[in-house]
């Protein structure tokens, strides 16, 4: 569902009256947690935001996150049911019923594929019961056996019945949610921990309150959530058909093999191991891990010490130190003569240099391997470039035709979402006829247009359909965004003359471009003027004060470095003129 990235359409933090309503809601989903387990989730210290999104498959519903980590969501077509992020479970890792999978499987759910049965790890001999008793659209969590972190959120695609009765053939869960995703990539969220290996098999009192649970879940709602599931059209075109993780021909020698590669790196259980060994995984980890996702074929031929420096060193996790000397090979040229030998690359030595010709990408040691850092987020860049753009609020005369299109009062739009919303409306109630709208009783109330009056333009339809709506401007600055209604005052620079006779500048209206007045202060103050804040008569915003006629090098400062355009600066005529310009 989040594999792909989401829209969001408004984001807004939550008031008290909101708060207590959402930990109710999170008392009423889930009431084995207790009211410090909840205040815990929802601090009252912390900033929590509700986001209205619409996922790529165009499936509305609400995310809400605390200090920007994403915790609970919601989606409509599951009835607005509340479901726990991976994150909350990691605190929680009892509020979904669980199920066990293997840690190469993750990789194939992260890529957009459900959890198959034959991928479900369960204890032998499978009974009745060894699925638990749940409903089709039971909400669940996934996790796997060397780690009871979740990694994945999803409902069951069937009965524990039709599980059991199945044969260990078909599909399990529905992934709605897994670790990685765009949901993932909100803010700054933390890693996953070590929560111990997984309890696979009944805990009878947690499965007595899941199903408590589960039938609370299922009472809430009359058809299945899951039968909503399979009206959509869910793509899968990243995962190959042959690759799929739950199909009975996946080898259980390829999924031990990519385990040693993988897991036996990044265990961080306190199990003790041979530290040999332990560096010979991490060392082989980190080589096959650089040559799948660093290096490329167009880098080489490369030195082995530029392979070494800037690609193996990179590819070693955080916690980590690769240590050749500690390794049973010592050197770095006996590591790759084995690798050479395997056949996973190809080397020479040139006058006692070494260096990598070529590697095969399609060895099934690079194929294989399970990558299990979660990616480090790139830090956005921040820009100075003031955008100006016009957009609208839904009022109350228009919400009738745009809340069949998922938007609310006080929802903010483009002028072409709301041209792509009308024309839709328009095609559904059959209203068009050639460059003519037939207007029906809803939108002639909504035009307010004469009793006599049956048709308009399509232009004229639209115009005055979107001027029922609250015009605004939204100026983006930094990454912030800021909304102003009505029309969008510039920025006002002017002379002005103080005792003793000597000239100041005043800058005002800055805050409404996002611009903060210290910081601009600051940087006239490089010219060696003095600038201070300061308040004037009738403005309702601070001005910034700066000594004697600057108005050139402020409109240069607000045109380069802000990139504010000239329509939105007044007063450059206060300009001092050249020498020798006089008038006429």
């Amino acid at each position: 569902m989040f594999i792909k990235p989401f829209k969001v359409k408004s984001n807004n933090q939550l008031k008290g009256t909101e708060r207590k309503k959402l930990c109710q809601e999170i008392l009423t989903a889930y009431p084995t947690l207790t009211d410090d387990e909840i205040q815990s989730l929802i601090p009252k210290k912390e900033a929590i935001s509700a986001m209205k999104i619409a996922t790529h498959s165009g499936q509305l519903g609400k995310v809400y996150c605390v200090a920007k980590v994403p915790m609970f969501f919601q989606l409509d077509f599951l009835h607005l049911l509340l479901l726990p992020t991976i994150y909350t479970l990691w605190y929680h890792p009892n509020l979904l019923k669980v199920f066990t999978t293997k840690l190469p499987v993750v990789s194939k759910l992260a890529g957009g594929a459900d959890l198959m049965l034959p991928g479900v790890i369960v204890n032998e001999p499978v009974t009745l019961y060894t699925f638990g008793k749940l409903h089709k659209g039971t909400p669940v969590s996934v996790d796997t056996d060397d780690n009871k972190a979740s990694v994945a959120v999803g409902i069951t695609a069937r009965s524990s019945e039709d599980m059991y009765m199945s044969g260990g053939h078909g599909k399990c869960i529905e992934i709605l949610h897994v670790i990685g995703d765009t949901l993932c990539q909100l803010g700054k969220p933390p890693s996953r921990p070590n929560l111990g290996p997984a309890n696979i098999g009944n805990d009878d009192d947690k499965l007595d309150n899941l199903e408590e649970t589960s039938n609370q879940v299922n009472e809430s709602y009359d058809n299945p959530p899951v039968d909503a599931m399979n009206d959509l059209e869910v793509s899968n075109e990243n995962v190959p058909k042959t690759e799929s993780p739950c199909e009975e021909n996946v080898e259980e020698d390829e999924v031990e093999e990519t385990e040693q590669i993988g897991a036996a790196v990044l265990d961080q259980q306190e199990a003790v191991i041979d530290p040999v060994q332990e560096m010979d995984n991490l060392l082989e980890y980190c080589f096959l891990k650089a040559c799948k996702t660093s290096v490329k074929s167009g880098d080489l031929p490369m030195l082995v010490s530029n392979f070494f420096k800037n690609h193996l060193m990179a590819a070693c996790p955080p916690d980590k130190n690769v240590d050749i000397k500690k390794s049973r090979y010592k050197k770095l040229s006996v590591f790759l003569a084995e690798m050479k030998a395997k056949g996973v690359i190809n080397t020479s030595i040139t006058k006692g240099v070494e260096s990598i010709l070529s590697i095969k990408f399609d060895h099934p040691s690079l194929r294989k391997l399970v990558i299990l850092e979660e990616p480090t987020p790139a830090e956005p860049v921040v820009s100075n470039t003031a955008v100006v753009s016009e957009c609208y609020k839904v009022t109350a005369d228009v919400v009738p035709v745009l809340s069949k299109f998922g938007y609310e009062k006080g929802d903010v739009m483009k002028r072409a979402e709301i041209r792509k919303c009308f024309t839709e409306y328009v095609k559904r109630e059959n209203l068009q006829d050639g460059k003519m709208l037939k207007l029906n009783p809803q939108l002639a109330g909504i035009m307010k247009t004469k009793a006599d009056q049956v048709t308009v333009s399509m232009e004229d339809g639209i115009n005055k359909f979107i001027g029922r709506m609250t015009h605004m401007h939204e100026v983006t600055l930094a990454g912030n965004k800021l909304l102003h209604t009505g029309k969008l005052e510039p920025i006002d620079m002017r002379v002005t003359v103080r005792s003793g006779g000597k000239k100041v500048t005043l800058v005002n209206n800055l805050e409404t471009f996002g611009i903060n007045s210290k910081e601009f202060s600051k940087e006239c103050q490089n010219i060696g003027a003095s600038a201070t804040i300061t308040d004037e008569p009738g403005k309702k915003t601070p001005s910034v004060l700066v000594q004697g006629n600057q108005i050139l090098y402020v409109y240069k400062l607000l045109t380069e470095k802000y990139q504010i355009k000239k329509t939105y600066i007044r007063g450059l005529e206060f300009a001092p003129k050249k020498p020798g310009v006089h008038k006429k």
